[in-house]
C-alpha cells in the first residue's frame, strides 16, 4: 500500500512525502524552511542543508554554507558524518566543491572558503517525489564567484538524492549532479591534488597528523583494489570503504563511483590522518565546465552498523553497475 499525505500544520511549515511499500516499512520525507529529513522505519537516514545552520562559536562567519547533507545515519543512529569540523571547518559532510578553478579570468576557489572566492549556496527545491520503493528530492545550487564586492553566478547544480526501500540492517543512498554554466563563460579546472564530491566523517575518527597506527575503533578504510588509506590515495577505485566505531558501535560506509561518470573510475584522495576523502577527477589532468554541456556525477552511498563486508559491497557494486549501465546516458 502506498500513501501520500500532507498534514494540515505541514501546509504552514512542512511538505511530507510518505511512502509504505511491501517492506511494511515507511520511507517518509520532510521539508522544512530549513531542511529536508527523510526516515525509513521511523529511524532517521540523513537530513539536507536548505539553509546555513549556526557557525560553532570561534568559527569567522564566512564558514556558513547550504546546500549539502548532514547528518548521514546509521541504521542504529550514529552520526556517519562531521560538520564544521575544528581542523577544517570548510568541509561539510556530503558536500560538493571545486578547487583550483579559473572563471572569466579569475582564479576562483570554492572549497576553501576562507579565502573568499567562491562559495556554493541553495537556491531553491525542484522536486520531492515518491516511488514504488523509493523517495527522492531535488535541489538546486549555485557556485558564486566574487568579483570586486560583487557575487557572480558561475555554475548552477541540480542534486536529487534517493533513499531507497531496503532490510534494516542498511541504508541505501544514491546521489546525482548535474552541473551547468550560468552563462556563456566556461568554468576551467586545473589539475589538483583534491575537489570534487567529497565526504566528511564523524570527528571521532580525527588522527594527530602522521599517526598511520591502527587502534579498535579507528576508522580504516579500503579500496575495491585492496588498498588502505595510505596506499589507496590517488588510486582509480570503483569504489572505497570505510569502517570504524561511532560511539563504541561498528558502522561502515562504502561509496561507489558511477562507470558513467567522467574519467571513472575517477581517482580518489585519501587524506592521511582526517576522516574524509573525495572523488577527484582533476587529479588525471585540467577540464572544463562548458556552456550548453551537463557535468552529470552520479553515487552510491551503502550505510551499515556492522564493520565492512566485502562480499555485501561486491553484492551492491553489481546490482548498482547493472543499473546504471541500464539507464540512458
Amino acid at each position: 500500500m502506498k500513501r501520500f499525505k500532507i498534514s494540515l500544520l505541514a501546509l504552514f511549515y512542512s511538505f511530507i512525502v510518505t511512502n509504505q511499500s511491501t517492506f511494511g516499512a515507511e520511507l517518509n520525507l520532510t521539508e522544512t524552511d530549513e531542511t529536508i529529513r527523510i526516515t525509513l522505519r521511523g529511524k532517521p537516514v540523513l537530513q539536507y542543508i536548505k539553509k546555513s545552520q549556526p557557525v560553532p562559536d570561534g568559527l569567522p562567519q564566512y564558514f556558513c554554507r547550504s546546500g549539502y547533507i548532514h547528518p548521514v545515519y546509521t541504521p542504529t543512529g550514529q552520526e556517519l558524518t562531521g560538520d564544521y569540523p575544528a581542523d577544517h571547518a570548510h568541509q561539510h559532510a556530503i558536500f560538493f566543491a571545486w578547487v583550483k578553478s579559473q572563471f572569466d579570468g579569475k582564479s576562483v576557489d570554492f572549497w576553501n572558503q576562507a579565502k573568499d572566492l567562491g562559495k556554493v549556496e541553495f537556491r531553491e527545491v525542484l522536486n520531492l517525489r515518491r516511488e514504488e520503493q523509493s523517495v527522492s528530492f531535488s535541489v538546486k545550487h549555485a557556485f558564486m564567484v566574487k568579483i570586486g564586492e560583487e557575487w557572480i553566478d558561475a555554475l548552477y547544480e541540480v542534486w536529487t538524492v534517493t533513499v531507497h526501500q531496503t532490510p534494516a540492517d542498511h541504508f541505501v543512498i544514491d546521489l546525482v549532479s548535474v552541473q551547468q554554466c550560468a552563462s556563456d563563460k566556461p568554468l576551467s579546472l586545473a589539475e589538483y591534488h583534491y575537489g570534487g564530491m567529497a565526504f566528511r566523517g564523524n570527528v571521532q575518527w580525527l588522527r594527530e597528523k602522521d599517526d598511520h597506527s591502527i587502534n579498535p575503533g579507528d576508522v580504516q578504510y579500503l579500496t575495491s583494489d585492496g588498498k588502505d588509506r595510505w596506499e589507496g590515495n590517488h588510486t582509480r577505485p570503483n569504489w572505497v570503504a570505510f569502517s570504524g566505531q561511532i560511539d563504541g558501535q561498528d558502522v561502515s560506509a562504502t561509496v561507489f563511483c558511477s562507470p558513467k561518470n567522467f574519467r571513472a573510475p575517477q581517482h580518489v584522495r585519501i587524506h592521511p590522518n582526517k576522516p574524509y576523502f573525495c572523488f577527484a577527477p582533476m587529479v588525471e589532468g585540467p577540464f572544463e565546465i562548458v556552456p550548453d554541456k551537463e557535468y552529470v556525477s552520479r553515487y552510491r552511498y551503502l550505510v551499515t552498523s556492522k564493520a565492512a563486508d566485502i562480499n555485501m559491497i561486491e553484492k551492491h557494486w553489481d546490482e548498482y553497475t547493472k543499473a546504471e549501465n541500464a539507464t540512458e546516458k
